[in-house]
């Protein structure tokens, strides 16, 4: 038996957005970095089987929904 495992940064909700929250993850790939924002000398990179990217690289439809801009987008 193998269990595979996915991660996904989702955009900001409205609280978040309206603390002024920083994004400190990035992705490349399967590859998910911790940013640490005060030294990046300090960052941590962890590697899963999948890492899916919703935060940006989108607009909202008038339907309310994230369409893609970027093909970096995970819908």
């Amino acid at each position: 038996m193998s269990v595979k495992v996915a991660v996904r940064v989702r955009p900001f909700n409205g609280r978040e957005s309206e603390l002024g929250s920083k994004l400190c993850v990035d992705m490349k790939g399967n590859t998910t970095i911790l940013l640490d924002l005060e030294d990046p000398k300090r960052n941590r990179e962890f590697t899963f089987d999948y890492s899916f990217w919703s935060h940006d690289c989108f607009e909202i439809n008038s339907d309310g929904l994230n369409v893609p801009v970027t093909s970096k987008y995970a819908d």
